[in-house]
């Protein structure tokens, strides 16, 4: 017999609450939803707590319970993704492998399973605060309990917004200045809300694209009226910017240009942009000043070879930069840099580079962007002003106002190439500088599957791992679509084999 639950990892590191009759939450310990509403009535500051957990939880690792080291949560997610594009190589095959060579989308595979409890896991935490709160005094302005409130939509919302795009291919076509080319018919995920949410009803089924995309932009909408004022203690928690530049992700993901802008401009707002110096700093530091939203590691969160940095940062001791794996950028992408573009010292070229200690950053179009502490409490960045930058100059090019994108992209690029001086700019020059800009950020595989583009890494003169990783996939693949985790199919009555993608 199946039951209509969701599925989660255990996670005895966090502290949990589950609602009675609500979600399955294995490996916990809780308390039922009525003794929680009770201890939040009290002290609305225990979900703070709880919150702490979850952006924990989002920084940690082994979601799946295998002990692997390529499970680490979120970050796992953006690195298996960006493996999975041209942008970034694997030179020798090591954990990841799988995803490099776009093998590990199968519904019996670690790598679906791993990213659905991940965000499924955030979802619930975020429904357990919503649940336990006062519906009606949530709603009193000035009420304490508004900050979480606002906190836990906000990450409900960002999690659908990674599994409506990794467990579906929405678009459909590449966008242009009407919009995004996307099929909101398509069957997406489940849909879960807290029981205390009027006029919201779970949803075991696979919704479709536009109700999952409906939810996302409620969401935000309300979680953005909720932080309106809320000055947190930690660039590790959600306020109104950081809702702002998600808010901008969904508008530019949708092809809403203007409200894309809009937004991109008041999330960067008192986040000034990285110069060269800290551009050369190692990406390692919450406190950088363009940093607006991450998490802060110290020596007991930091997880060593089974974190980002071991796999991305030739740097540092760790897979990488002990040569198991190194990571490098594809040559072709690093050939089109220009010379006077700082970010092109960010990667070595294409000789050898002695000058560096570990094996792994000495290689061939080797990346430097990522560095080591010496203590692998190197922290990690969700999001940052340069990011929104871009987003205001793709959307202003989207609508053809080449003047006003360039105009708007002037102060970011004044920072990385001072040969730059357009006065007019293209959407695909504003995307080249995404590529090189974010790179290793995760955010390639996302790009190509909004954008309705796929990879040639076949090229003359690939540096591309010979022969698994000479692939060319086009756009639409279903290599690009995860298959919904076994492990659901088996416990959600609402959704059968014959459900799951092809």
């Amino acid at each position: 017999m199946k039951f209509n639950k969701l599925i989660i990892a255990g996670l005895t590191m966090v502290s949990l609450v589950s609602c009675e009759d609500y979600l399955s939450v294995n490996g916990t310990s809780t308390v039922t939803g009525d003794k929680y509403q009770e201890i939040v009535a009290k002290n609305p500051e225990v979900l703070g707590s709880t919150l702490s957990g979850t952006y924990l939880y989002l920084a940690s690792w082994n979601a799946g319970g295998a002990d692997a080291h390529d499970d680490i949560n979120l970050m796992g997610t953006l690195h298996a993704t960006d493996l999975m594009t041209e942008d970034m190589v694997q030179t020798i095959s090591h954990w990841f492998t799988y995803d490099y060579t776009h093998d590990n989308r199968m519904e019996n595979y670690r790598r679906p399973s791993s990213i659905w409890k991940t965000f499924y896991t955030t979802i619930s935490q975020a429904n357990g605060v919503i649940a336990a709160i006062d519906q009606d005094a949530v709603e009193l302005p000035g009420s304490k309990l508004r900050p979480y409130y606002g906190q836990a939509l906000a990450l409900r919302a960002f999690s659908y917004m990674y599994l409506v795009q990794l467990f579906q291919n929405p678009f459909i076509g590449e966008p242009d200045a009407s919009g995004s080319k996307i099929d909101r018919s398509l069957p997406a995920v489940p849909m879960y809300f807290a029981k205390n949410e009027v006029g919201k009803e779970t949803d075991y089924s696979r919704n479709t694209v536009g109700d999952i995309l409906d939810m996302i932009k409620a969401d935000l909408d309300e979680a953005n009226a909720m932080l309106t004022g809320f000055s947190r203690d930690s660039k590790i928690n959600i306020d109104q910017c950081v809702v702002q530049g998600l808010l901008a992700r969904y508008y530019l993901m949708i092809g809403d240009w203007d409200n894309a802008a809009a937004a991109a401009v008041s999330a960067r707002n008192g986040y000034p942009l990285m110069d060269k110096t800290a551009l050369y700093s190692g990406f390692m530091t919450l406190a950088t000043p363009e940093w607006m939203w991450g998490f802060d590691h110290n020596s007991e969160t930091n997880s060593m070879y089974a974190s980002f940095f071991s796999h991305v940062s030739n740097l540092t001791p760790g897979y990488a930069g002990l040569n198991y794996a190194p990571r490098a950028i594809d040559r072709r992408l690093y050939d089109n840099i220009p010379a006077t573009d700082y970010r092109k010292g960010l990667f070595n070229g294409s000789a050898k580079n002695t000058e560096q200690a570990n094996a792994g950053a000495q290689g061939p179009y080797a990346n430097l962007k990522f560095g080591w502490d010496g203590s692998w409490t190197m922290d990690y960045v969700y999001m940052r002003a340069s990011e929104m930058y871009l987003i205001e100059a793709e959307a202003l090019a989207r609508q053809n106002k080449m003047t006003d994108a360039a105009t708007a992209l002037k102060p970011f690029m004044a920072l990385r190439d001072t040969a730059w001086h357009n006065t007019t700019i293209t959407v695909d020059e504003v995307l080249f500088q995404r590529r090189i800009e974010l790179w290793g950020e995760g955010f390639a595989y996302f790009d190509l599957k909004r954008l309705h583009k796929g990879i040639d890494r076949t090229y003359e003169g690939t540096n591309h791992r010979t022969p698994d990783g000479l692939l060319k996939i086009a756009a639409g693949d279903v290599r690009w679509t995860y298959q919904i985790p076994l492990s659901e199919i088996q416990e959600n009555s609402a959704i059968g084999k014959d459900d799951n993608n092809k």
